[in-house]
């Protein structure tokens, strides 16, 4: 799960940034400006999933983070050339970003809950390195396909369009991928910590 959400997170902060600076005409400080406030909504939702996490399930938090994958990606895949920052790129990536505060510290927890105090910083370090790789390989593969779209319409539309189709698929491939960590959520068997 912690790969899918590699990915996951790589589709929204490095693509998204792509989107505003190569389709948009943002500069790269307009595009990290741009996403500031999806990193406040993802400090935020991560305070509030660590506090919800004693009382709820993983499976509970895990399910409302994939429905904000769904739905923030979802929207994003929507975007295209003539699109405003406002009304079809912030709300969406508030949506994903809540995803992923809800996600990834009820990954972490898990991943690091059920084992001895000894190996809690080993298993933290392979969940994190398990994110690592996800980030890559998402980023690997999201890359080729956006790249590959972009070329098929190359010929067809402006080259802000083309990138836009390109970026259009990365986040509908996102949407695969909450929709599979989704699945994954409602399937998992989490033992209590011990």
């Amino acid at each position: 799960m912690l790969l899918l959400f590699g990915a996951l997170a790589i589709a929204m902060w490095y693509f998204t940034s792509l989107f505003l600076q190569n389709v948009l005409g943002y500069s790269a400080l307009g595009a990290g400006l741009a996403q500031t406030p999806a990193a406040v909504m993802f400090v935020l939702v991560a305070r509030l999933a660590a506090a919800l996490l004693p009382r709820t399930s993983m499976r509970a938090l895990m399910l409302a983070g994939s429905g904000f994958f769904l739905a923030g990606f979802g929207w994003l895949a929507q975007a295209h050339a003539c699109s405003s920052y406002l009304t079809n790129l912030l709300t969406p990536t508030l949506l994903v970003a809540a995803g992923i505060g809800l996600t990834f510290p009820t990954l972490m927890s898990v991943a690091t809950g059920s084992v001895p105090e000894a190996d809690a910083g080993i298993m933290g370090g392979l969940a994190n390195t398990a994110t690592q790789v996800g980030g890559s390989a998402g980023l690997a593969v999201l890359a080729a396909a956006a790249s590959g779209r972009a070329a098929m319409e190359a010929g067809r539309s402006s080259p802000a369009a083309a990138l836009a189709a390109g970026y259009d698929l990365v986040f509908l491939t996102a949407v695969g991928l909450g929709l599979a960590l989704a699945l994954l959520s409602a399937a998992c068997r989490v033992r209590p910590a011990r």
